[in-house]
């Protein structure tokens, strides 16, 4: 077939959206080239697919978005309700009523010192003064007493002291006991030059709900009464004697406050508005911060990249749709604080308050991102939310008093200050701050767009260069630093960079499934760039002649010493040993040839987890050695033990070998079905295979696309549909609209997405729920739904882990016939735990145990090497619906008796069940060889015993299950040792496995009864006294002997 771009043809497929090159020349099935759409087609596509995707999410997501939306109305009416408080309260303060024509005040005389509200209870004084040896400053006192208006001072009320020293000394040893005082300093040489000092208590006092102003109530009154004891004293040093006279002058001094206009509050928008905005965008915060949790925990991104979705699509519609809701949310929140009448909004300029909401709103969308990456559990989100309030509104505390945007502190507390400033509702309080001052009053011009900058400039002490840039009808702050245009700048590098930051960590720091998607320096390496690309890093068309295979890991061949393996099992190893080998050559390259007849080939796959101590469950880590044997060493050992206190799964190292090395192809138009207990590594090897998990070892072809090659799970990607094994859809979504989703990730057209959807719904019977959202789909509609979406694009593989879990039996069986009908030209790998689907459906079927491929066959192959024998049915009633009675019962009772003993003496089997119609026997494979001539004999001798029907079979897949998992469980479990509960209430010490015990004190022989719990250990059912058979003579480990005959499997040892 000549080169050329298919939808499908046979077994060759190009991904829709992408193109395929097929040849064969042999008539064998070709091989696929898979050429990706150039990178930003896929970008495109998958960028609008993702955001309408959280368009709708959002949307349908009724309460969180009702909640969005009526944040900035909640916090802006609280604020509105304080600051309505705080003006009701302002007519009793003078500063904020209006005053055009303030009044005249009088400076009083100072007040005694018992009225001082501090006072110690005990003698006080009015005043001291210093120094008390000059006779001059004894007549300015002298003054001082006589002049005080309407209260002269007596002297026992006065105290002198030497110097301030002493008298700071006296104050030391008791406080609040003198009001103030003054310090003189005569000039002899000028003897009416007077200095003087005036020490008073500045604490502002309160009590009973009274502020004592310590400038007004004694700082003025003193100062006052000093000069006009020096002037009196001045003027009077002259008369005779020295006597005190009354002055020849008026003095008298008043005060009075500024005119002033009415003053609304005490800024308190300026101060409350980051908080409140904070508060506001706390619910979009959580929101989406538990909403990109809550993807990546439900495996719903998983899912997305298991489709070929680009990581940068993921981001960017994210980024896209909150950007989008952050401008929604500034309009609104502006809008609201209009309504509300704030000048905050109506003063200042518009750009300016919505620029700076904007940018606060998409940095902390950033900071969100940031915080999904270190969290696990969407649930989580509220708690780091609180978290985060309460450290804002610390932050936004401190701020909005000055800390650490000041002149004098940015300097000294520089790391503090970067440090706060890293946060993004610490710049927004400061802007806050700024903007509220340029718009406290009804005179107030509020800052424009073009003086963002200029309002801010650091000129405290400098009166001359207050004056000289001073601008009327400008607001400007002469104090300032930090300006608002520097704001903006910050927030929005915090949102580059925190951004960026959050895409950097998520591909450092191990996903939801523990797997790092590169190094920290991984965006400097050549293959990030071009991982996908055709012709770029090895990958693509260009470069599919030879690559690298990736051995399996050395160190594991020492898992298989003494193991017994299936002959099939070693066989299919070998053969794909050598397939390996012819491929790779010597050196080392694979050749990928056109003419494979495997759609999958997988090379001794493996997967290693590393030791991280106890296992889950109580299972013990390192049970081995001086621990082995019981749980107290176990303890002892620093490990941890079962329930039922013994050790439990030995880990060498500490490292779990959850696949140890899995060798098989599968060919097209085949279902693979592989089997095993719980954690036998079926899961562990489908992640492998889709890209979940990198297999620490070994490596598989998927149509000639090497899985460890740069850039091949991207190519296998777009070759493949995964069902999960739990489902991963969104409940806000519909059917239909997640089969859009899926398919225009995985790049098909529209045309082909409506296509295809239609006809994959109604063939998983959900035509008539196709519009109704998932969340109100029961658990088989969405596994039926999940199973569509495996299937959409015409995957050439697909990858269906247990899909019929949880549903009813009729549409069990109407997946099965959408899965048979499925499989022409293409390959579907299937794991299930239910055994009639996989013999129904299962091709080629292989079952796992303890990371261990242990068989591999037909379901028919496998019967026959591991199945117990034959089951035959036979029937002796006459064909009719009437039950015999009288002489024709007696004659079906003689005739079964007759076939009973035929079996007996030609079989040497007894009946195993016996019904109405049918007795059935059980012919071990022992007797194989004399079934042929039995089975002749019944036919001649039918009409004598009065067989009216015989039917016969292998015995069932899932006791070929039962069987393989149990022998598994007793070769891992092969040296450990269990306690065994004796009815009689003694105890048996026993190997895992035994089944024969004798006890050692009474000789008592016991049939051990083993079944396999949750996880598929061993546990004893029962221990039952019975004579042991001379063929058990001498015990023996494994299984029953029905379920171990002579023959039944041909096993190699590995040495």
């Amino acid at each position: 077939m000549a080169d050329s771009d298919v939808w499908r043809n046979g077994s060759v497929s190009a991904q829709p959206g992408h193109s395929a090159t097929a040849t064969a020349d042999d008539g064998s099935s070709p091989a696929v080239v898979v050429r990706l759409q150039p990178w930003h087609r896929r970008f495109a596509t998958q960028f609008a697919a993702l955001f309408w995707k959280n368009l709708l999410v959002n949307w349908r997501n009724l309460r969180a978005t009702v909640l969005r939306i009526l944040a900035p109305l909640f916090f802006m009416l609280l604020l509105w309700l304080t600051d309505v408080a705080i003006s009701a309260d302002n007519p009793k303060q003078p500063y904020a009523i209006a005053n055009t024509s303030p009044a005249i005040d009088l400076v009083a005389a100072i007040p005694a010192c018992e009225t001082n509200v501090n006072v110690r209870p005990g003698q006080c004084w009015d005043m001291f003064y210093t120094p008390n040896t000059s006779a001059a400053a004894q007549g300015v006192i002298q003054f001082m007493q006589a002049n005080n208006p309407g209260r002269p001072i007596s002297d026992d009320r006065v105290l002198g002291f030497s110097s301030p020293d002493a008298v700071n000394a006296w104050l030391m040893d008791n406080p609040e006991r003198v009001l103030g005082g003054v310090h003189f300093s005569f000039n002899e040489a000028a003897p009416s030059q007077v200095d003087y000092l005036l020490q008073v208590n500045t604490s502002v006092s309160y009590f009973k709900d009274k502020f004592q102003d310590p400038t007004f109530f004694m700082q003025v009154p003193l100062q006052v009464l000093a000069e006009r004891g020096i002037a009196s004293f001045l003027a009077n040093s002259t008369v005779a004697g020295g006597e005190p006279a009354p002055a020849q002058f008026d003095w008298s001094v008043a005060t009075s406050m500024f005119a002033h206009p009415t003053t609304n509050s005490i800024n308190v928008l300026g101060k409350s508005i980051g908080g409140f905005v904070f508060a506001a965008n706390l619910f979009s915060f959580v929101l989406i911060l538990s909403s990109v949790v809550a993807e990546r925990e439900r495996g719903l991104r998983q899912a997305l990249k298991t489709m070929g979705m680009l990581e940068s699509a993921f981001w960017l519609s994210w980024m896209t749709i909150e950007v989008l809701a952050s401008v929604v949310f500034t309009l609104l929140l502006i809008g609201f604080g209009a309504m509300f009448g704030f000048a905050f909004f109506t003063v200042n300029s518009f750009a300016i308050v919505f620029t700076l909401f904007f940018v606060f709103q998409i940095a902390m969308v950033s900071v969100a991102f940031l915080l999904s990456t270190l969290l696990s559990k969407g649930s989580t989100a509220i708690v780091v939310g609180f978290v985060v309030f309460l450290v804002g509104w610390i932050v936004q505390s401190v701020v909005v008093f000055g800390f650490p945007y000041t002149p004098d502190r940015i300097k000294s507390a520089s790391v503090i200050t970067v440090i706060l400033t890293m946060m993004p509702w610490a710049p927004l309080a400061k802007a806050g701050v700024d903007l509220g001052a340029a718009s406290e009053d009804s005179s107030s011009v509020g800052i424009s767009w073009s003086n963002r900058a200029d309002y801010c400039l650091n000129m405290d002490n400098d009166p001359a260069a207050q004056a000289a840039a001073y601008k009327p009808n400008v607001y400007q702050d002469f104090d300032c630093v930090f300006n608002i245009n520097q704001i903006l700048i910050v927030l929005t590098v915090e949102y580059f960079f925190y951004f960026l930051l959050a895409i950097w960590l998520d591909h450092v720091l191990p996903d939801e499934n523990g797997v790092r998607k590169g190094k920290c320096c991984y965006f400097l390496t050549r293959s990030y760039w071009c991982s996908s690309g055709a012709g770029c890093c090895g990958g693509g068309a260009a470069n599919r002649g030879v690559r690298t295979l990736r051995p399996p890991l050395a160190r594991a061949a020492e898992l298989d010493l003494g193991m017994e393996r299936d002959s099939d099992v070693v066989a299919e190893e070998r053969r794909m040993q050598e397939l390996a080998q012819h491929r790779t050559g010597t050196s080392g390259a694979l050749s990928m040839q056109a003419d494979s007849s495997h759609a999958v080939e997988v090379f001794g796959l493996q997967k290693v987890f590393p030791g991280t101590g106890c296992c889950k469950g109580g299972s013990c880590c390192c049970c081995f050695g001086s621990c082995k044997g019981s749980c107290s060493a176990c303890k002892a050992c620093k490990c941890c033990c079962s329930r039922a206190g013994r050790p439990r799964r030995k880990r060498k190292g500490g490292e779990f070998w959850a696949v140890k090395g899995s060798w098989f192809a599968i060919e097209p138009n085949r279902v693979f079905c592989l089997l095993g207990p719980n954690g036998a590594g079926k899961t562990t090897t489908i992640n492998c295979l889709t890209g979940t998990l990198p297999p620490s070892g070994g490596d598989a072809l998927v149509y000639g696309e090497s899985l460890s090659a740069p850039g091949g799970m991207d190519r296998v990607r777009s070759l493949m549909g995964v069902c999960p094994q739990f489902d991963v859809l969104w409940g806000e979504l519909t059917g239909q609209e997640h089969l859009h989703l899926y398919g225009r990730v995985k790049g098909l057209p529209m045309r082909e997405v409506r296509r295809q959807a239609a006809e994959l719904l109604e063939a998983v019977k959900l035509g008539p729920a196709a519009n109704l959202r998932t969340s109100a789909y029961s658990g088989g509609m969405r596994r039926r739904l999940s199973v569509a979406i495996a299937l959409l694009g015409d995957p050439l593989v697909v990858y269906l882990d247990e899909p019929t879990t949880g549903m009813d039996p009729i549409s069990r069986r109407h997946v099965w016939d959408v899965i048979e009908s499925s499989k022409a030209g293409r390959v579907i790998v299937l794991t299930t735990h239910s055994m009639e689907e996989a013999d129904i459906l299962g091709d080629q079927v292989a079952i796992m145990a303890r990371g261990r491929v242990r068989a591999i066959g037909s379901a028919l192959r496998l019967k026959q090497r591991f199945g117990s024998g034959y089951q035959l049915s036979v029937s002796v009633m006459p064909p009719r619906a009437t039950p015999a009675a009288g002489a024709e019962a007696a004659a079906v009772a003689a005739n079964a008796a007759a076939v009973k003993a035929l079996f007996k003496s030609e079989l040497g089997v007894e009946p195993a069940d016996e019904s109405r119609a049918y007795i059935t026997f059980l012919v071990p494979k022992a007797g194989e060889h004399a079934l042929p001539a039995f089975l002749h004999t019944l036919d001649e001798r039918r009409q004598q015993l009065g067989v009216t029907d015989v039917q016969i079979g292998l015995t069932s897949l899932e006791e070929v299950f039962l069987r393989i998992a149990r022998m598994a469980e007793v070769e891992a479990a092969a040296g450990d040792t269990t306690t065994v509960e004796l009815d009689d209430g003694g105890s048996l010490e026993v190997a895992l496995g035994e089944e024969w015990a004798t006890h050692p004190t009474t000789g008592q022989s016991y049939f051990l009864r083993w079944v396999q719990d949750d996880n598929g250990s061993l546990q004893v059912l029962r221990a039952e006294p019975m004579e042991r058979p001379e063929a058990a003579a001498g015990g023996g480990a494994g299984v029953a002997a029905a379920d171990q005959p002579p023959g039944a499997v041909e096993m190699t040892r590995q040495e």
